[in-house]
């Protein structure tokens, strides 16, 4: 392998195999080795060319690694550090993507020694399923890539963490864990809560024989979580349910006043209601997808790598840090 770097990535599911296969855009540079706990899923990422080679233990995954990438469950992730926390290199370089930051920040700083760096990461990224089929090089380009160090921090853990965002081809984005928990209830466990409810209503309803053999696009696209299983599909909101909580309350809040305006006939204000809601979802879609925010200022002002991706790749993360702070 020579000089390369040296990236492990432990789970390899949709993120963790778009994270590999992006990083085969520097294959001559950086070597890439993946873990998952499933045999047979790392296996198809091996072949379907998303690492170099996979590692069924652990610790030999992450004992050479510069950067290790926690694709995980957030249920997983404080029995993974635990476990690797003693065998990481100096200097080492760990970013999760779990959607919930403030347990995860927690559990690094208790489980982490010292000489490695920890900051917490989470991309955000649209996709059809969330599954290694539909694993793809472009995933996160030009994507936010939320970044969560706080004042504890180590600048240069900032810096790499950025690096690693970059290589991957997204954009860094910086904000703390609370108001990343915060912004998440509402766009991401919200909705997740609302869909798993609504097919909980209906499926479990008498009535479900005749209602599901007229169940169209609409109850598809109203009921479909990103989630493999309700595990994973819950981890986030309890792990984050105060805030989740709040939010709940202002969408029964929301229903009951739509729900007055339906029976009143008020026909004409929620069409024009939907209408605006039509045309801002049409407008996040396009931004999302372009990855266009240029009407949005950084949510913390931190320095970010700019052009440095490359250097990141070929040069600078190549060079060993100095021993960090702690965080």
């Amino acid at each position: 392998m020579g000089e390369k770097l040296q990236v492990a990535i432990v789970g390899l599911g949709l993120v963790g195999a778009s994270a590999g296969l992006a990083l085969r855009r520097f294959q001559d540079r950086v070597y890439v080795i993946g873990h998952d706990r499933n045999p047979e899923v790392a296996g198809r990422a091996r072949k379907m060319g998303a690492v170099d080679r996979t590692e069924w233990n652990l610790i030999n995954t992450v004992r050479s690694a510069d950067r290790v990438i926690l694709a995980l469950p957030l249920n997983e992730i404080h029995d993974t550090l635990e476990a690797i926390a003693g065998e990481l290199k100096t200097g080492c370089v760990i970013v999760d993507t779990a959607d919930v930051k403030k347990p995860v920040m927690a559990w690094a700083r208790e489980l982490l020694p010292d000489d490695t760096y920890f900051v917490g990461g989470h991309p955000i990224v649209v996709a059809d399923e969330a599954t290694l089929d539909a694993a793809r090089a472009d995933l996160f380009d030009q994507k936010m890539f939320c970044l969560t160090p706080d004042l504890r921090t180590n600048d240069t853990a900032v810096r790499l963490a950025a690096d690693v965002a970059e290589a991957l081809g997204a954009r860094p984005y910086f904000l703390d864990a609370e108001e990343h928990d915060g912004l998440v209830a509402a766009v991401e466990h919200l909705p997740a809560i609302a869909a798993a409810a609504l097919l909980s209503l209906l499926t479990t309803s008498s009535g479900w024989g005749d209602l599901r053999k007229v169940a169209g696009g609409q109850f598809f696209a109203s009921t479909l979580l990103s989630a493999a299983d309700g595990q994973a599909a819950m981890d986030g909101p309890f792990a984050n349910r105060e805030i989740v909580a709040l939010w709940l309350d202002r969408l029964i809040g929301e229903l009951s006043a739509w729900r007055e305006q339906l029976l009143n006939g008020e026909e004409e204000a929620v069409v024009a209601q939907v209408d605006r809601g039509l045309a801002a979802g049409r407008s996040w879609l396009l931004a999302q997808a372009r990855g266009n925010w240029d009407d949005q200022a950084p949510a913390v002002d931190m320095p970010t790598a700019g052009s440095s991706m490359r250097d990141m790749m070929f040069g600078r993360l190549g060079r060993m840090p100095e021993r960090p702070r702690r965080r």
